[in-house]
């Protein structure tokens, strides 16, 4: 039999890690950093990839990556395939980080897991969809939410 498994954070406990991701410049104010499984520069383009709280305690797991000491970008948003996040989702995101746009890949295997999980593709897409909202208000962003699929 296996857990579940929930996260919520304090306020204090996001406020902190909003500080320390927002000296990395690659989370914002409402994406706010739970846990990181790697960050790293490629080439010019920073990457994050972990757990981030959104507003009204949401945890999303996902990859960010964008050119490196950049603001004011557009938001792509790649909604990844059945396979989940994979090397293919991670060069779309690439790509159009090297286009100059801020690429956010949700891992929505790692998002969605025990009950959450029987809900299916078509419902997690709609979901990370209704978040345009939040990915439009990162840091790195101006606003502006585009979805593809990868």
């Amino acid at each position: 039999m296996t857990a579940s498994h929930t996260s919520t954070v304090s306020r204090r406990g996001a406020m902190s890690r909003m500080a320390i991701a927002a000296a990395a410049g690659i989370a914002a104010p409402t994406l706010a950093p739970v846990a990181h499984a790697a960050g790293a520069i490629d080439g010019n383009l920073k990457t994050f990839k972990g757990r981030y709280a959104l507003r009204g305690g949401r945890i999303i797991d996902g990859y960010f990556v964008a050119p490196g000491n950049s603001s004011g970008l557009d938001v792509v948003v790649v909604l990844h395939g059945e396979n989940g996040f994979d090397a293919g989702a991670r060069a779309l995101a690439h790509d159009h980080a090297r286009a100059g746009k801020l690429a956010i890949v949700p891992d929505m295997p790692a998002t969605y897991r025990g009950i959450a999980a029987l809900a299916g593709r078509d419902a997690h897409v709609a979901d990370i969809k209704a978040l345009r909202d939040a990915f439009g208000r990162h840091v790195r962003g101006n606003g502006k939410v585009e979805f593809v699929s990868a």
